[in-house]
């Protein structure tokens, strides 16, 4: 009886031992993502205005490069303040990607007014289509608890029934799965107050500038290293939300938006290195999706 148990034993330990029995690596326990929360504010502009300042012709491109533009943002305090926003390709047709903290400001813990976005914007002059209204934006509740945390968010634009801004600006692709190591990037941003470290940019808030050089993973010796991207150069005030394209083609104004400009991360982080949140990809998927079904 003895031996017969012990057989059964080593039978049991066999099986349970051998890979083919085994739990694939796939499924072991993992730490399972907190449900998030979007945050939707929708902008109240009376009918008769939404469109008002969106031309019905094509202006002369300024700089050719009309799905970047400058992000005006109207404060609670009635103040303003500029960032920099850039339209990707959705269904939708009129949405555009920018920093979530030009959104909504972290420091009151509220949304910001009004915002108002001026596509091709270059030499103090806006781009073909003029002004285009925002309609709603939409950020991740969690940033609201940490500025450097999500820090991206889409604005969906009031634009003229039966035209798509996208149609009319061009737009980017974007990356849902951020790409690691050192990938070359192309960064755009209005950098103001002769602020940042572009080149030959006037850095006066009224010029899109832009740097080329890689981006790359933090290392692994600073915190939560794995949660941002960055790039060597200072981008300066006026230029958070900017893109960072990859692959993109100057004559034809195509790219990956991989990222998009934060700002500088606290210490121990360098103080000359630009961050952008490296978005997961089912999150950035969840809240354009958002994004694009509200009504």
């Amino acid at each position: 009886m003895k031996k017969y148990i012990l057989c059964i034993f080593v039978v049991l330990l066999i099986i349970i031992t051998n890979s083919s029995y085994a739990f694939p690596a796939s499924s072991k326990p993992m730490s399972k993502r907190a449900k998030m929360e979007p945050m939707i504010k929708t902008y109240d502009i009376p009918s008769e205005e939404r469109t008002s300042n969106t031309t019905d012709f094509f202006v002369d491109d300024i700089n050719n490069i009309n799905s970047v533009g400058l992000l005006n943002i109207v404060k609670t305090d009635g103040s303003d303040d500029d960032c920099t926003a850039s339209v990707i390709r959705t269904n939708n047709g009129n949405i555009a990607i920018t920093a979530a903290h030009c959104i909504f400001d972290h420091n009151l813990q509220t949304w910001n007014t009004n915002l108002y976005f001026f596509p091709g914007y270059n030499n103090n002059a806006p781009g073909r289509v003029g002004k285009v209204y925002a309609y709603k934006s939409f950020i991740w509740g969690d940033f609201r608890q940490d500025i450097t945390r999500f820090d991206y968010g889409f604005i969906k634009f009031y634009y003229p029934e039966g035209r798509k801004l996208q149609d009319d600006t061009g737009a980017f692709d974007y990356d849902l799965v951020i790409p690691q190591g050192n990938v070359p990037a192309t960064v755009f941003g209005y950098p103001g107050d002769n602020s940042g470290d572009f080149v030959n940019c006037p850095k006066d808030g009224q010029h899109l500038c832009q740097w080329q050089g890689d981006s790359f993973d933090f290392p692994s010796t600073l915190p939560n290293y794995e949660w941002y991207r960055g790039i060597n150069v200072d981008v300066g005030y006026g230029s958070s939300g900017g893109p960072w394209l990859r692959n993109y083609d100057p004559n034809t104004n195509a790219g990956n938006v991989m990222g998009i400009s934060h700002g500088i991360l606290y210490e121990p982080y360098p103080d000359f290195s630009t961050a952008s949140w490296a978005w997961h990809q089912d999150d950035f998927a969840n809240l354009l999706q958002y994004a694009e079904n509200s009504q």
